[in-house]
């Protein structure tokens, strides 16, 4: 019949597409010859190899001109996060290390003013003290963190660099700034302070990086 025609007439067709190289449905690793040839540019997968990456020549390593570096700041020396990454860890850093600091001294106190009492009563005192001492502190240093890290940003903005002279002037203007209001010698007090504190933090955590 006329099906019978027809079918008979597609079994050609579809040998010829099935058994072509070309072809819609062909398997690209039938040959293994061809297959073995093909090569892949692997400098297309992105910026995790390092956009300089490419494929080493055969018998040779990649060399000082090939970086393999994950993150931005691992490959350039010159990276600097942005001012609102540094912001949050300047002041997180800082309340985290007032409420450690402050809640050791609170637990210290509490068991120094309780001795004797009984059990309840030490542990309420212990509660109280480092309820204190740890939130108090920690808000300090996360206030002088922020400023810190604003004057900071704002001297690297308007003098186009990133030296150790930016964090000098930041640690001094967010001393002053903070106990501005205790008097000018407790002003200077404080800007001294926080300047060399600062600045002997920076100089410690270039010195672990490298």
């Amino acid at each position: 019949g006329v099906s019978g025609t027809l079918a008979a007439a597609d079994v050609p067709a579809c040998d010829a597409m099935s058994g072509s190289k070309d072809g819609f449905m062909a398997d690209p690793y039938a040959n293994a010859a061809s297959a073995s040839s093909t090569t892949s540019d692997i400098s297309k997968l992105g910026p995790a190899f390092g956009n300089a990456w490419s494929m080493p020549a055969a018998g040779s390593m990649p060399g000082a001109s090939q970086p393999d570096f994950l993150f931005p700041e691992t490959a350039d020396d010159k990276y600097r996060r942005s001012w609102g990454d540094r912001l949050t860890y300047h002041i997180g850093l800082g309340y985290l290390t007032g409420l450690v600091a402050g809640g050791s001294y609170g637990l210290w106190e509490g068991l120094k003013n309780s001795q004797g009492e009984r059990q309840r009563i030490r542990i309420n005192s212990v509660l109280n003290a480092t309820g204190k001492h740890g939130p108090n502190l920690g808000n300090s240093i996360g206030c002088l963190g922020m400023m810190f890290s604003v004057f900071e940003s704002i001297a690297y903005n308007v003098r186009g660099e990133d030296d150790m002279l930016n964090v000098v002037g930041a640690g001094a203007l967010a001393g002053g700034v903070f106990k501005s209001q205790a008097g000018l010698r407790a002003a200077g007090s404080a800007a001294v302070g926080m300047s060399v504190v600062m600045t002997g933090l920076t100089l410690a955590m270039n010195a672990a990086r490298t």
